[in-house]
This record gives structure tokens, C-alpha cells and sequence, in this order.
């Protein structure tokens, strides 16, 4: 037994020529403009369209999706940045919090070793024993100012790279953004 195959007619998403098409068939080729159609059908209404816009599209989302996968890496970047700078910076009995900076690591740590030389000096001349005191100072001078810096010169370097690894994201943010 031989099955008929029905037509149906659609005309041509691109030129609107009409085109009588196989009712199974899910692609075809205009023969009057050549364009790539896409044969759609809903309940009762059968149309083409072009494929090329069907591309068009599925390149806007790919790009689309390009876009929101940068802007999460910048997101991610930014707190990983807010994290580690978190744990470098200095806080004050006051709960008052500053950058770490090598120029006040090495004020401070002479300051402290100043003042520790002073008490000694003194101490030793009136009470010797006191002179230790000075001692722990210059000590506590040496080590905070040695701390202080390192944390600050590891702060420097932390927040360079995060700013080039954040540049660099954004070059690529405006390059992957589409133009209309």
C-alpha cells in the first residue's frame, strides 16, 4: 500500500515566495532567494524562518552568556580581593581599620625602639632592673615594625594583581559586549 504525502504551503520567511513543502519536513531551502528556512508549526499555523536569523540570535546569547560568565568572574575577583585585603589591614582598639603602610611600619618600629633606648638609658641609671622593660620596647619596636611592613609590602602585591587580573577582565567584558 502506497502513502500519499501531503503538501502543505508556507511562504518563504526571507523573500515571502510561497513554498510547497512535505507536511513532514523540518527544513528547507527557498528556491527563489536560496535562503536556509526553518519550517515551524503551531496548532494550526505552519511559517518559515530564515535560519540565518535563528544564528543571529543564538550568537546574541552565546555572547549574552560570554558577558554574564565575565561579569561573575569580575564579581568572584572582587570579593577574593575584599577577603584576603581584609585580612592584611590593620585594626585599632577602637575597631577603627587602615591599610597597612611600610612608612608607618618604620616610623612606628623607630618610635617604639626610641622610646625603648630612652627607658633604658633611664631605668638603668636610677633602677636598673626597669632597664628590661626598655628592653621588651626595643624588642616590640623591631618585631611590629618588621610585621607591619611585610603585611604591607604582601598588601602592595596582592592589590596589583588583583588590579591587573581585574583590568584584564574588564578588556575582555568590553570586547565581549555586543554592539548594535
Amino acid at each position: 500500500m502506497k502513502t500519499t504525502m501531503q503538501t502543505e504551503t508556507v511562504t518563504c520567511g526571507g523573500c515571502g515566495a510561497p513554498l510547497s513543502i512535505p507536511d513532514n519536513v523540518e527544513y528547507v531551502a527557498c528556491r527563489f532567494c536560496q535562503a536556509q528556512l526553518h519550517v515551524q508549526r503551531n496548532q494550526s499555523v505552519v511559517f518559515t524562518e530564515v535560519l540565518q536569523s535563528l544564528q543571529k540570535q543564538t550568537e546574541r546569547l552565546a555572547d549574552n552568556t560570554d558577558v554574564l560568565r565575565l561579569q561573575n568572574e569580575i564579581a568572584m575577583l572582587d570579593r577574593e580581593w575584599d577577603q584576603k585585603s581584609s585580612e592584611l589591614m590593620i585594626r585599632g582598639k577602637h575597631g577603627r581599620v587602615s591599610v597597612p603602610d611600610k612608612t608607618s611600619a618604620v616610623v612606628g618600629g623607630i618610635f617604639l625602639t626610641l622610646f625603648g633606648l630612652f627607658w633604658t638609658v633611664m631605668a638603668g641609671a636610677m633602677f636598673p632592673p626597669m632597664a628590661l622593660f626598655g628592653i621588651l620596647f626595643i624588642i616590640f619596636g623591631v618585631i611590629s615594625c618588621v610585621k607591619v611592613h611585610t603585611n604591607a609590602e604582601r598588601f602592595e602585591t596582592l592589590q596589583a594583581t588583583h588590579q591587573h587580573q581585574r583590568n584584564e577582565l574588564l578588556n575582555r567584558l568590553r570586547q565581549a559586549e555586543p554592539r548594535d
